[in-house]
């Protein structure tokens, strides 16, 4: 920190237009700078002591400006290098002022490309509807980053959105800061998770059905050693959470043991950019040959690109799907149908979702009082090729 007091000015470099604190507008400075291509995702462009002597304030200053824009996406820190722009730093900025969004937008906050996993059909539902009554949804995109997710959910309060649909990145939904818009009766919807918070809406496909589903499936098929894996927790999604109990509670019903050892939980290193890329993945390797070798005979993955990442790792073991091996995905994706073979899954009503959501807004709009919904749409089972009889059956 200085050691001495610095008096702060405006910085002579950029013009200040509306009453703003000084670290607002060397955050817009730098984003506006960020849009012309004036840094390189590969070199810092600052230090706390570089940006502090550029816009002649003090380093508190500094560091509040640069910590902002990490907390936004836009920058992320090196230490003992400097700050880099990320390279999704051109998705749009959730801090534009209240007066550019009108009262008639709705906000869909959600941690990924609306693009994958379906929702663009969920999105498109949701708008045509909006759109028929004068409403229309804006997105934020959060980049699947926890501190950005809560960090835009702050910077909403700020702005006069009508409500807000969140799919969030986990269980946590930072209700602190949704409270907010429910005691301002501005509606919140939580999709893809489960949530027990009585007074806010949610909205959810029925993940443990279609776990009964895919679980028959194999079991009508003559599997009796199935595996449950999941690169996400089951203690931090519910989604995948519900996927394992529809798992669990078909094998219990058809009289199948299973034991720790056919769980694989939470890998936490399955990454979309590896599947698109199929790179090797010498842990998957080993998890997969692990499970064979003990007689395993079927795996129900968590969603899709988990699946086709299993298929690959089998493959490149030199495993037969589904003649070695049955895999399963979840959510009918273009995942699914990335291989040759076709994966076998569980398909969520993604226009039923956008519809359901649209009702809700609309209802919760016209009638002050109306009552916290809580939506389960149903699933069903999109058997393809990845699944068949075990080997000597």
């Amino acid at each position: 920190m200085d050691s001495t007091m610095k008096t702060e000015t405006t910085p002579s470099n950029i013009t200040q237009t509306t009453k703003k604190n000084l670290y607002e507008i060397i955050i817009d400075d730098i984003y506006s700078r960020i849009q012309k291509g004036d840094f390189s995702y590969d070199e810092p462009i600052c230090t706390e002591k570089q940006l502090s002597l550029q816009y002649n304030v003090s380093r508190i200053t500094a560091k509040r400006a640069i910590t902002d824009l990490e907390h936004q996406g836009i920058l992320y820190r090196k230490r003992g290098v400097g700050s880099f722009v990320a390279r999704d730093s051109a998705v749009k900025r959730p801090n534009t002022p209240a007066a550019s969004q009108p009262s008639n937008s709705f906000t869909f906050l959600l941690p990924f490309d609306v693009a994958k996993g379906g929702l663009i059909d969920t999105v498109t539902e949701i708008s045509a509807k909006l759109n028929t009554f004068g409403y229309f949804i804006g997105m934020y995109i959060t980049g699947d980053n926890a501190s950005k997710e809560k960090y835009t959910i702050r910077q909403l309060l700020e702005q006069n959105t009508a409500g807000i649909v969140y799919y969030p990145k986990s269980n946590k939904i930072y209700l602190d800061l949704l409270n907010n818009f429910v005691i301002n009766g501005k509606p919140v919807i939580i999709i893809d998770k489960t949530t027990d918070c009585s007074y806010i809406h949610n909205v959810v496909s029925d993940n443990f059905e279609g776990g009964k589903l895919l679980t028959e499936h194999l079991i009508s098929l003559g599997h009796k050693k199935i595996t449950f894996l999941s690169n996400a927790s089951i203690d931090e999604t519910s989604s995948v959470r519900d996927r394992f109990g529809g798992y669990i509670h078909t094998l219990r019903k058809y009289g199948i043991s299973t034991n720790a050892e056919n769980i694989v939980n939470g890998l936490g290193f399955l990454t979309e950019s590896a599947a698109v890329s199929q790179a090797s993945n010498p842990q998957l390797n080993a998890v997969i040959k692990g499970l064979y070798d003990s007689g395993v005979t079927a795996i129900e993955a968590e969603n899709d690109q988990v699946a086709y990442s299993v298929i690959l790792s089998c493959r490149e073991l030199g495993l037969n799907v589904p003649k070695d091996i049955s895999i399963c995905g979840f959510d009918n994706t273009a995942w699914a149908q990335k291989t040759d073979i076709g994966i076998t899954t569980v398909s969520q009503d993604f226009p039923e979702i956008g519809r359901q959501v649209s009702q809700i807004l609309l209802s919760s709009l016209k009638d002050p009082s109306y009552p916290p919904q809580k939506v389960i749409v149903p699933v069903k089972l999109i058997p393809r090729g990845s699944t068949q009889p075990p080997k000597g059956m």
